[in-house]
This record gives C-alpha cells, structure tokens and sequence, in this order.
C-alpha cells in the first residue's frame, strides 16, 4: 500500500492530492468512478445537511473559491468582487452565460433570491451553519442583470470566504420554489459540473455529468465538461466491506477508514491512502456552564489538565488522528499550536479543585457544599469518535482526580432533543469544516451555537463578535487569539482529537482534491486510468 505524500498547509488543506498512486489493475469503465461511502443522506440539500457534504457538493458551484496553494479567494460564478461601506456591503459581478442543469439562467437576480431564501430558512432554524455565516444580514438586491449588493447591518469580515462553502452553493430558481422538506427529498438544481441522476434508498446516490459545462474556477486545473462520465456513491455501512471492495477492484474510492481498514489493505501496491485534514473545528466536549457544577471554572479547568490527550489518541484510534493542540485544526488558518494551555497535568487539576473546596469525599469522588463533583456525558452512535471503550478511558483518568463521570448513551433523537432544551452537561461535538473565524464562533459563541441553555460568556462572546466585524485580517487575528485563549484557559470547550479525513483508494484514480473540507471532494476533476 502507497501513501499520497504529506504538503504544505495550504496545499493539503487544498487537495490531499492523488496525482498518482500507483499501478492498479486497469479499470472496467475509465469513465466511471465508484465510491464506497457508510451513510445514506438524511438530506439531499446541502444548505441544510452539512454532514453529508459529499452529496450535496457533486451539483453546485459557489460565487468564489479558493486557491489550492495560496488560500486566497480567487472568481466562480462570481467574475469578480468588491468590499464596500468597510464590510458592510459587498458587490459581485456574476459570470455571463452560466445555466443550470435545468437550463434556468444565472442572473444576479438569482443570486438575491439565493441569499433571501438562505436568510429565511435560517430563521426557521433549518439552515442554522448558514444563519451564523450571515450575521447582521439586512438584504440582497439585484442592482442590474449581473451585479448584486449584499448588505449587512454591520461589518460581516468572514462574508467572502462562506462563498466559497458548499452552504452558499447557488441554485436555480425552481429549487428556491420548493419547500424544504422537498428540497430534503429531491435535492436542489445547480449549475455544478454533475447531476443527480438516481437515488436508491440505503444503497446507491448515481451522478452524471453536466453537459455543456464550462465556468469551473482555473485552480482547478480543468476546463470544460468534468472528466468523468459517472459517479456512484455506494453505501456501505461496514468499513471492513468498503475496504475489501476497493482492494477486489469494486470500487475506486473507501471513505472514513480507520486502523481496521487499513490494515486489510497493508501490503498491497494497488491502493493508496489518502489523508486529507480537516479545516474547522476539532472534536471536543462542549460544557454547558448553565449547569451549577460547570458554572465553576475550577472544575472546568480541572477537566481541560485531566486528560491525557496523546494517550487517548493514540489508545484508540490510528492513521489520521492526533491529539488536539488547539480549538480548530492544524490545517485551519486560524489555528495555533496552544498545546500548553491543554497540557496533562493531574497535579494542577487536583490543586484548582482543593483550592476552590472540592474536598475529596466517599469513593474518591470530590465533594463541596454537600454536592459532588459528578457530571454526565451523552453521547449518540451520529457522534463522531463514540466508542464506549474511549469515553471508559476518559471516565478513568477524571476519577483519578476526584471527578465522577456517568456515560449515558442516547438516540439522535433523544440527543437533538436535549441538545435544544439544554438538558446535557457534556456532549461531543465538532464545528463545521469552516476555514474561517466565524466558524469557531458559530461552535463557542452561546448565541450562536446550536447546543442552547449555555451561559453567557461575555469574555468570550464579545470579541468573537467583534471579529466578525472586524476587515483588517491582522487585527481579527489578534482578536480571535484573545478569544480562544479564552476559552481554554476557562475550560470553556474540552479539545480532544484533531481527525483528518482517511481515505483508501485504487491506484488508477488521479486527481482527488478536497479545496474546502475533507467530507467535500471536488470530483470533478477527478480521473481513472
């Protein structure tokens, strides 16, 4: 087995490039890519299911992208841009002679109406990720066929950059005419290189490709029509069969492969491992300091020392995971190596409680006022990194400073459910694969995040709001350095494991890049043979 070799920041977070990985049997159908993937999209609208990006992506494209070596944001469907009124307006000039897959022109019309509905479905709490993206939204207008003004009620900095997410993914007029829940069952028409060609529940999502297609940005190093005919996305819930079937040569690509994938596929020169970072959020325990307990930023900053992270990671899970060193990714632009502030320290945990009258009490377990120091984690099987045997490890190294952790295993369902009452205490959790500021705030600022009943914060709320207002990158850089400090200094949020996407693929594929975020390959460049 081969490796995609590691690259520069910007590079890697760009593309986790296969230019090459080997010399595999030849394919059936060069045309044809055939992806093995563990879930059936509850959702077929981007705008409202991040997490199966992978899906909603293959049909839009966005206003802007960004450069797979430099980071900067370069032209879509937007030729070009302006930043007006110090950020709280800007102006885009939309690309001529671009349609949709319907054969629905794009207008800067359109283009309002995008932003209008995206505004709306926020506010029914059906789009949330693209409600944070538009903080201070005021509205859209068509100033001419292909110029339109966005305007905001104050300075919005990270605007440009959500243009080149998958959320704000432009669609045709009849898909706006829709409802969600019909959005949900049919997906949405874009102007993107492919095509939603045939769903069939639990086994297989079948994309073609766009005839006629011709605007994609030039960083993606392809012009034209996208160089495959065909896309199927299988669904294969069990890793071992997704790999198994890309070393028989069933199919190309295996998603989400973990150290039992990669084993089976240990030795063989056929296939290769790609590692593509991810760009938001590490996977973390989020506290609701609403909660008596948790109000005490003892404990808080008890729990953020009492963790052996190092340990932790590589205990239980292999190729691809790291121990967090910071609130968002290594491959983030924001991110910086803060792995002091997260350091395991039991002896500084055990101090911060006595100091603040945790007094050790029956059983080990610390006790104040009569109460003890115990909390509850919920976790649900949609939880990235929830095996039980992870949390006993945790629940063991808490203990050993006097704090009793109780696992409760819930339904999604009755996640969501306690997530929106703000009946949890810890919960895991991982931010949108956003390679912005405001994607931290949307995850820690308690007025945006969606795990309700949290505790003002002000210390931290209002320097990541005033990041957002904030144009002058070097100065929303020192502002957002004071607001995560912050939060880990006050145990605010508990970072765990920084996980890359692990992919396994044939070596006849080329050309796989992943320009926003690891669960949203752009397949249209992508190549067999």
């Amino acid at each position: 087995m081969t490796r995609a070799p590691s690259r520069g920041l910007a590079a890697v977070a760009a593309a986790a490039l296969l230019a090459s990985c080997g010399s595999g049997p030849e394919p059936v159908d060069p045309t044809h890519l055939r992806i093995a993937y563990g879930w059936y999209p509850t959702c077929f609208d981007y705008a409202q299911s991040n997490p199966f990006a992978i899906f909603g992506r293959q049909v839009l494209d966005t206003l802007l992208s960004k450069n797979p070596d430099t980071g900067a944001l370069e032209p879509y469907l937007a030729e070009s841009w302006k930043t007006l009124d110090d950020g709280r307006t800007y102006e885009f000039t939309v690309r001529d002679g671009v349609t949709f897959s319907n054969g629905e022109a794009l207008t800067a019309r359109v283009v309002a109406d995008n932003f209008e509905k995206l505004w709306e479905l926020a506010g029914q709490g059906v789009s949330p990720t693209a409600g944070a993206y538009l903080r201070g939204y005021e509205r859209a207008e068509a100033v001419d066929d292909r110029t339109v003004r966005v305007r905001f009620t104050q300075a919005n900095a990270g605007f440009p950059q959500a243009n080149t997410e998958g959320q704000f993914g432009i669609i045709a007029p009849a898909s706006l005419a829709r409802t969600p829940e019909e959005r949900c069952a049919q997906g949405t028409v874009g102007s993107g290189p492919y095509v939603l060609d045939e769903a069939v529940q639990d086994e297989r999502v079948e994309y073609v490709k766009r005839q006629g297609y011709d605007w994609a940005p030039a960083a993606f190093s392809h012009a034209g029509e996208a160089a495959l005919d065909r896309v199927t996305i299988r669904i294969v819930p069990e890793e071992n069969v997704r790999a198994s079937g890309v070393l028989a040569g069933e199919h190309d690509v295996a998603y989400s492969m973990t150290e039992t994938g990669l084993a089976q596929a240990r030795g063989s020169d056929s296939v290769a491992t790609v590692v593509a970072p991810g760009i938001g959020v590490v996977n973390s325990f989020l506290v609701n300091t609403a909660h008596p307990v948790l109000a005490d930023p003892a404990v808080r900053r008890a729990l953020q020392h009492g963790i052996d992270r190092e340990e932790y990671a590589k205990t239980f899970y292999g190729e691809g995971v790291e121990a967090a060193t910071d609130v968002v990714s290594r491959a983030h632009p924001y991110y910086r190596d803060r792995s002091a502030l997260l350091a395991h320290d039991p002896a500084l945990s055990r101090d911060l409680l006595d100091e603040a009258g945790w007094v050790p009490g029956d059983g080990g377990v610390r006790v104040k006022d009569g109460v003890r120091l115990e909390l509850e984690l919920t976790y649900s099987s949609g939880d990235i990194g929830t095996a039980r045997s992870g949390w006993e490890y945790v629940q063991s190294r808490l203990a050993e400073i006097g704090i009793a952790l109780r696992l409760s295993p819930v339904s999604d369902a009755e996640q969501l459910d306690r997530r929106n009452a703000g009946t949890w205490q810890l919960a895991v959790g991982q931010g949108a694969s956003r390679g912005d500021a405001d994607g931290i705030a949307a995850f820690y600022h308690t007025g945006l995040t969606t795990w309700k009943s949290q505790q003002a914060r002000p210390e931290v709320d209002e320097p990541l709001d005033r990041q957002a207002r904030t144009v002058d990158p070097e100065e929303r850089r020192r502002i957002v350095d004071q607001a995560v400090t912050t939060i880990l200094d006050q145990g605010y949020g508990i970072p765990l494991f920084d996980s890359s996407q692990v992919i396994l693929v044939s070596g006849s594929v080329r050309d796989l890049t992943f320009p926003v975020s690891p669960w949203e390959p752009i397949l249209y460049r992508a190549k067999k043979g």
